[in-house]
């Protein structure tokens, strides 16, 4: 399933409730709309980052699984069995709305105590994945492999895996590429460092960051 869709048109909002909006109001995209959908980003994309830094505004993407709301809880490396099981008592007894959706990412080796205890209503997200199918790759975690465990997202290009552990835009636009092909939802994370940020270079960060999904997915999508 793809987890990306574009509105030209800004979605209105109202408080925290959005009004409708066609395009992102719609079902899921199949990978064969995903691809369709990319090529129009992409053709966006290449036209706001040609268009002059003081006109009006550019085009607003954003990100939607299913026109709801959505909101994602990433643990990082943090939690013990003990904590992540109040966690986990404290998220079973909340009172959710309807048209939010909600994802967690626990650590890898909790994801089997948080899918065996936790509400059907919060789906459960990996915290990152390979960029293909498994074999000699020391600590790391395929598609497949999440799949098999019932991870229904997986989060990918997170300002730590760029920062910390080096992974470049290339490699990031890979990876969502070859889970999307497995079925999964990719959590697509974009973002800027403060100091690019108080240089002006936000938009710019930005663009390239998600111009390597687009194409990455447009090359290897079937």
């Amino acid at each position: 399933m793809a987890v990306a869709s574009t509105s030209l048109a800004c979605p209105q909002f109202s408080g925290l409730r959005r009004s409708s909006c066609p395009m992102l109001d719609s079902p899921p995209l199949s990978i064969s709309t995903a691809q369709s959908f990319f090529q129009n980003l992409d053709s966006h994309l290449r036209l706001s980052s040609s268009s002059p830094r003081n006109k009006a505004c550019r085009p607003v993407v954003a990100m939607a699984g299913s026109g709801k709301f959505f909101v994602g809880g990433n643990w990082k490396c943090n939690g013990t069995k003990e904590s992540i099981g109040k966690l986990i008592s404290d998220l079973n007894s909340a009172m959710l709305e309807s048209d939010v959706d909600v994802v967690v990412a626990p650590p890898f080796i909790y994801i089997d105590q948080v899918k065996s205890s936790l509400t059907d209503r919060i789906e459960v997200s990996a915290q990152n994945c390979w960029i293909g199918k498994g074999g000699a790759f020391t600590g790391e975690i395929s598609g497949e492999q999440l799949k098999d465990i019932g991870c229904k997202w997986v989060i990918l290009g997170h300002s730590e895996r760029r920062h910390i552990i080096g992974e470049d835009d290339e490699f990031i636009g890979k990876k969502a590429a070859y889970a999307l092909g497995q079925g999964l939802g990719v959590i697509a994370c974009i973002g800027e460092l403060l100091q690019q940020r108080e240089e002006g270079k936000t938009f710019d960060v930005c663009y390239k960051q998600l111009k390597a999904f687009a194409g990455k997915l447009l090359t290897h999508l079937p």
